[in-house]
């Protein structure tokens, strides 16, 4: 009888102790729940503070460069606007925005920056700016001026308590049944619309408006072709039967069906144009066994293969050896001027010189017959204008791309400076000095920094 009552007493008391270590833990979690809630909705209030804060300074140096005539003073100014919107994008990334799309705001910031420091490039090349263009960053100095004046309403309502950034989340997530009538996410919402009318951009950067509405050059005016008839193609190309449809990508820049087969030994993987029929990539994933060719023999292979498959007038230039397999980069050459902006990537198994991956975005977003000028400086007069410290080993025409994807006709000057080599690139009709390359070279491959 005691010993039952003993056992009793043991029972109650581990029941107990368990009781009072759960109130514990649960106390101890729920304070760690709310202390992290508070660490968390800090760290939404700074990146908020600092966004208001950046978005003003961005405000106040737009309408500096409204007055400036100083091509100095305009690089110093969208150096500055150029930094300030960068930060305002990093801040806006961090704000638990998911729910809302803050596409045009993010755009806004984007091209703040980019374009002023357009324009003070052109400044610095001895280009006056145009009323156009002194419109435009009127026009970008009223959108600052409207994002602040709303930002800065919303930072109001959080100091004053009326909202919490972080009480956005759980509102979307219908948990807080008592969240307050105003919500972050609907006004970042209305930032958003406040952007709606915002004007189309072009100028020569790469967050201009003709970048992300350009069409691929060569499929224009393309058929387009139905899944069977890209199965078809795709089968022709690898050479076997079985593919296997995977999927449609609608929502990109080209469009393209993609198939696959998986065996034992292998992974095919192939895409094929909506328009037009064109292979975009290719890749066979197959285990290399070693390396016996080199990489000649392996260029040879990839330029064969390409003239094979319709690419023609291609020319080798850059490649990069890695797990056994050479990937050689090839660019077209009309009437010898080489075009790097129609790129193609092949790449060789070095074991077999069988060809297991290619790659065409690059041509096929950009390959068209140019009208091709001759060059406004002779070679003599271009080579006059870059430094006398390089020993020039080779010099051809080249079409550069700039950000902005115009394409510029420049010399371009291959030498050696301080035993290394670089690309010197001069403007063909005004001697500017457009891009400066260093060549890295190893036994793994040839590449530009």
């Amino acid at each position: 009888m005691e010993r039952k009552k003993s056992i009793h007493v043991w029972l109650y008391t581990i029941l107990i102790v368990g009781i009072i270590a759960a109130v514990i833990w649960g106390a101890t979690a729920t304070k760690n729940a709310k202390a992290l809630e508070v660490t968390t909705e800090n760290q939404y209030n700074r990146a908020f503070h600092e966004l208001v804060g950046y978005v003003d300074d961005i405000d106040t140096l737009l309408s500096k460069t409204q007055l400036t005539k100083s091509p100095a003073q305009l690089a110093k100014l969208s150096s500055d606007i150029f930094r300030q919107s960068a930060e305002a994008k990093s801040c806006l990334g961090q704000l638990p925005t998911s729910e809302v799309q803050l596409d045009n705001t993010s755009k806004f910031l984007s091209q703040v920056g980019d374009y002023t420091y357009v324009l003070s490039q052109s400044m610095i090349n001895g280009e006056e700016i145009s009323q156009e263009e002194y419109d435009n960053l009127a026009s970008m100095n009223e959108y600052a001026a409207t994002l602040k004046n709303t930002l800065s309403e919303i930072e109001t309502k959080i100091y004053n308590g009326e909202v919490r950034i972080s009480q956005s989340r759980t509102r979307q997530r219908g948990t807080v049944a008592d969240a307050a009538d105003s919500n972050v996410l609907d006004d970042l919402a209305n930032v958003e619309k406040s952007f709606d009318e915002y004007p189309s951009l072009i100028y020569d950067g790469p967050f201009s408006e003709h970048i992300e509405n350009r069409e691929p050059a060569l499929l224009k005016n393309a058929h387009t072709i139905s899944q069977e008839d890209a199965l078809n193609t795709a089968e022709k190309f690898v050479g076997t039967k079985g593919l296997a449809f995977e999927s449609l990508s609608e929502n990109t820049a080209i469009p393209s069906y993609t198939f696959v087969k998986n065996t034992d030994s292998n992974q095919i993987s192939i895409s094929i144009t909506k328009d037009g029929g064109y292979i975009l990539s290719y890749l066979n994933s197959r285990n290399i066994d070693g390396e016996r060719l080199d990489i000649n023999s392996a260029t040879d292979k990839a330029a064969e293969f390409l003239q094979k498959n319709g690419f023609y007038s291609m020319q080798s230039s850059y490649y990069e050896k890695s797990g056994g397999i050479a990937t050689i980069n090839f660019a077209y050459v009309q009437d010898n001027v080489t075009c790097y902006s129609d790129l193609v990537k092949v790449r060789v198994a070095l074991d077999t010189g069988e060809i297991v991956g290619l790659e065409t975005n690059g041509y096929i977003m950009n390959h068209a017959e140019r009208n091709l000028s001759a060059p406004t400086l002779s070679v003599d007069d271009a080579k006059s204008k870059i430094s006398t410290g390089l020993d020039v080993t080779a010099t051809k025409l080249a079409l550069v791309p700039k950000d902005s994807m115009r394409e510029v006709l420049c010399y371009e000057f291959k030498g050696i400076f301080n035993g290394k080599n670089f690309l010197i690139y001069v403007n063909a009709e005004n001697g500017r000095e457009e891009e400066i390359f260093l060549l890295i070279e190893s036994e793994e491959g040839i590449l530009t920094v």
